[in-house]
């Protein structure tokens, strides 16, 4: 069976594509999918990448940056300047993972204010269909499900983080009526190259410890439950929800495989080789998730026929390699 159905390719056939989050871990991996595909078949793309700090991303990300499919525009979410010209998709893919200097608030505002800008951009620019790319975070807790479904509800009266309240919050600015169709994927966790320690993704952080040879520390008890997909995987999964997904449709983009946190420091120190047994800590480790982050994965792989090609140890290996590589890299003399 084959990976990505044509029908995607053939649909993102000669688009002019507009990209915010471009810099970021979901966006590169977005970035390094379409240029694949671009080469590959011919695509014709040209893909336009918000930035604030573009002069950053061409040094940090050349190969991307410098392709000649991509054009880097300067600008901020909240009121960048409208790039002329036509654009086919808008894929919505910025906002900051943490709450800024200035609170939980202001998140929320920034992600009312970014995502009602792109909305007005696509808007203007005769976008056909845009995809927002959400969290498994607007779940909340949701008590202890097994899974979380597309179908659960929330209410705003609900105690939640500030960053659940902001993703909510985009959720609800791109699902007003605008004149284009759209298509929301809520992401969970994932593994990878360019998944950056500083994300405070548990994942991350372990697989950095283990590929410097230290021993992993878990903060909490290690006993919430996770999926982990691969982020070449997640680049595929959002590309199809853009050209297959049901417009208004809400699809869970993550790994099909339960893992305990314990579980997961265990086999990234078996993988790395460091003979340096995981420690839990049992210290209060509040995050963004609840103890269960698990998304039910049905509708998603029934409409859009989407599987899983990387296993989770496969993701670890090639992570582990990545971060070393890196690693080896920024410690090398000049």
């Amino acid at each position: 069976m084959r990976l990505t159905s044509d029908k995607v390719w053939d649909g993102l056939r000669g688009q002019a594509v507009f990209m915010t989050g471009g810099t970021g871990f979901v966006g590169k991996w977005l970035l390094e999918c379409l240029l694949h595909a671009d080469r590959r078949m011919e695509l014709g793309l040209a893909l336009t990448v918000l930035t604030r700090e573009p002069d950053r991303f061409a040094r940090s990300s050349a190969h991307l940056a410098n392709a000649s499919a991509v054009r880097l525009v300067q600008g901020d979410i909240v009121d960048f300047e409208f790039p002329a010209g036509v654009f086919s998709s808008v894929i919505h893919a910025a906002l900051p993972v943490a709450a800024p200097q200035s609170g939980d608030a202001e998140l929320v505002r920034l992600a009312d204010a970014g995502a009602r800008r792109v909305c007005e951009f696509a808007a203007a620019r005769g976008a056909r269909r845009l995809l927002h790319v959400s969290s498994g975070a607007v779940y909340g807790t949701q008590g202890s499900p097994a899974v979380l479904s597309e179908e659960l509800t929330w209410s705003d009266e609900e105690a939640v983080n500030g960053y659940t309240r902001a993703k909510r919050r985009a959720e609800a600015v791109v699902m007003q009526p605008w004149p284009f169709e759209v298509l929301v994927a809520r992401c969970f966790a994932f593994i990878g190259p360019c998944l950056l320690p500083s994300s405070g993704a548990a994942a991350a952080q372990f697989i950095a410890t283990a590929a410097s040879g230290e021993g992993i520390v878990i903060q909490g008890t290690g006993q919430a439950v996770r999926t982990y997909q691969y982020a070449g995987d997640m680049a595929r999964w959002l590309l199809s929800s853009l050209v297959l997904g049901a417009p208004g449709r809400a699809y869970n983009i993550g790994g099909d495989v339960k893992i305990t946190i314990a579980e997961l420091a265990a086999r990234i120190t078996r993988l790395a080789g460091t003979g340096v047994p995981p420690r839990v800590a049992g210290q209060a480790a509040p995050g963004l998730a609840g103890p269960c982050y698990v998304p039910d994965l049905r509708r998603t792989t029934t409409e859009l026929e989407l599987r899983n090609a990387v296993d989770l140890e496969e993701g670890i290996r090639r992570t582990l390699a990545w971060q070393k590589a890196s690693s080896s890299l920024s410690n090398a003399p000049t």
